[in-house]
């Protein structure tokens, strides 16, 4: 399976979009409350910075003009020059004393704290201030802060490095805690694909967890024992009756058949004899034909597939019919090479020859009918006759539909019930398509699997 597909796949499970989301939460969460702790601890670090700044200045202001200078050497030559800046300028800016070159240029006397970015003067990060002294000179203190800089950007970094573990450590366990229910969904699904197929002997997994989907399952599970009861009883019904009626009225034939033949062919009573005989023969083929559809969504025929050809299936029926079409002035062909499938070919060959006979019976004198084994692999029976109306294409494959065209025409409505239970049991797709003038019936081998071992035919 592609790598796109199986992500898609578990982001569609509850379990993991539940734990990304509460990894979301939980991120956003930690996130925050970080946050609140980065934001306190530069609040508390650059008022204590300051008060430090503004207590030292407060003591270099209690020195008077004459003795000022030499307290900031002192203090330059204590406290280091690299850490701490101490600088005394005139009143108009110019430098007196101390490790600051010129008066920052963001920075008023008697202002607030400012940031400093480095410069030639203090390479690192620092914060002053500045304060008129009585006498007019200016007082320029300040204090290396790169620690705290230092200190904050440890505290972003954590933040962020954080905020990627627990996302994707969310991501990680919804992946990993999704593969159970992900693999039950599939299991799910494949048997709900064999009911779909007409398996109803088949039934969805449960578990012993008697989770969501165990309970979702169970009650599938009672609705196809429903389903199957009902469907074995009204099966079982129509057999009976099928198979109890064959036998009077086939009794009833016989002895009409007698008859006929007894009164002679000038008798009228002979022509009525013969017209019922007609319409038993057509209740008999009804029968026969219900019998033949139990018979194959019995699903007992599976053990007949060999790989064939279909290509030999479509030439195989244009021959059977060549005979018939030519007789109703109909143009029969067989087209196409078609790649092997797996099937029985007696079934296959009984669908394609009902959809043969079907459509040289509604096709016109002068039309065309086809029989194509064409790449997917599918086989196609397409005609140029009146075609089956849009509206009517599914109705015409349920059991005795008989459309307004097919009023006058002989048959059960059964020949199509028989393609589609025979097409069902192959696990192939039947679909009825405008040709245009016509009716095309595909029917799509797409899914049919090939195994290697069997023979040809």
């Amino acid at each position: 399976m592609p790598v796109r597909t199986w992500v898609q796949d578990i982001w569609r499970t509850t379990t993991a979009r539940l734990t990304v989301l509460y990894g979301l939460i939980f991120a956003l969460g930690i996130l925050a409350l970080l946050g609140v702790v980065y934001w306190q601890s530069a609040l508390y670090l650059n008022h204590r910075a300051d008060r430090i700044i503004k207590a030292r200045a407060e003591v270099f202001m209690r020195a008077g003009p004459a003795d000022l200078p030499g307290h900031i050497r002192q203090g330059l030559a204590i406290d280091g020059a690299e850490v701490n800046i101490y600088a005394l300028f005139s009143r108009d800016g110019a430098p007196i004393v101390g490790n600051l070159g010129r008066m920052p240029p963001r920075l008023t006397p008697d202002g607030g704290t400012i940031n400093l970015p480095p410069t030639p003067d203090f390479p690192n990060q620092a914060r002053v201030i500045a304060r008129r002294l009585p006498w007019g000179e200016i007082l320029v203190v300040g204090r290396d802060v790169s620690q705290l800089v230092e200190m904050r950007g440890i505290v972003l970094e954590a933040l962020a490095w954080s905020a990627v573990v627990i996302i994707l450590t969310g991501f990680v366990l919804g992946a990993a805690l999704s593969l159970d229910p992900l693999r039950r969904v599939r299991a799910l699904q494949a048997a709900g694909r064999e009911i779909a197929a007409g398996d109803l002997k088949q039934r969805m997994p449960v578990s012993q967890r008697h989770d969501e989907l165990d309970m979702f399952a169970t009650t599938v599970n009672h609705m196809i024992e429903e389903v199957e009861r009902l469907m074995v009883e009204v099966k079982g019904a129509t057999e009976t009756i099928a198979h109890d009626l064959r036998t009077p009225l086939t009794r009833a034939r016989a002895r009409l058949s007698r008859l006929q033949h007894a009164l002679g062919e000038d008798d009228p009573r002979a022509e009525e004899a013969l017209w019922v005989i007609d319409e038993i023969d057509a209740a008999l083929g009804r029968f026969t034909a219900i019998l033949r559809i139990s018979e194959l969504e019995a699903r007992h025929r599976r053990e007949g597939f060999v790989t064939i050809d279909p290509a030999d299936l479509a030439r195989q029926a244009a021959d059977l019919y060549g005979p018939l079409a030519e007789e109703r002035g109909v143009a029969l062909a067989a087209l196409g090479e078609g790649a092997p499938i797996e099937a029985d070919p007696k079934l296959l060959f009984e669908a394609l020859s009902n959809l043969v006979d079907n459509a040289i019976k509604f096709t016109p004198s002068g039309g065309r009918v086809q029989v194509r084994a064409e790449a997917g692999p599918r086989l196609v029976v397409e005609d140029d006759g009146p075609g089956v109306p849009e509206s009517e294409q599914a109705s015409v494959l349920q059991r005795f539909y008989r459309g307004e065209r097919d009023r006058l025409t002989p048959g059960s409505g059964l020949g199509l019930s028989i393609v589609q239970a025979i097409v069902r049991l192959h696990g192939f797709s039947l679909r009825l398509e405008d040709a245009r003038p016509g009716l095309r019936v595909v029917i799509d081998c797409a899914d049919a699997p090939v195994r290697s071992g069997h023979h040809e035919i």
